[in-house]
């Protein structure tokens, strides 16, 4: 494989899973802001999931100015704990949505982060 195909490989790699991660932490804050709307000022539990979820997407946002893998997937695995719990609420609440949506973020989220992960392993081991 040339030098040329590994870095545009590398740099599709990093790409597909800034994309990925801002999506997961998107949904995640979009959903806490709208029950922070929901529940009003006294709902205390959304106010601070919604802390958590602005903290997430601003760090996810925020990644490519580093241009560091490892803290894009540091953040991509933030989001894979929290969309696998979320799935996991979804499902005691017995919310098919709120299962499988989050499931398929917290899937999609490991294969684009493994893809990144495999993709720097490569590149040191040559």
């Amino acid at each position: 494989m040339s030098e040329m195909t590994r870095t545009a490989a590398r740099g599709a790699a990093f790409w597909i899973c800034y994309a990925v991660t801002v999506i997961s932490a998107g949904v995640s804050v979009t959903y806490s802001v709208l029950a922070v709307i929901d529940g009003g000022l006294e709902a205390s539990d959304a106010l601070y999931a919604t802390s958590r979820s602005v903290a997430l997407v601003v760090m996810a946002l925020v990644a490519p100015m580093f241009r560091s893998d490892a803290g894009l997937l540091a953040i991509a695995v933030a989001m894979t704990i929290v969309q696998g719990i979320d799935s996991f609420i979804g499902a005691v609440q017995g919310d098919v949505g709120k299962t499988i949506g989050p499931a398929v973020l917290c899937v999609v989220t490991i294969v684009a982060a493994t893809f990144l992960a495999r993709s720097d392993r490569m590149r040191m081991l040559e």
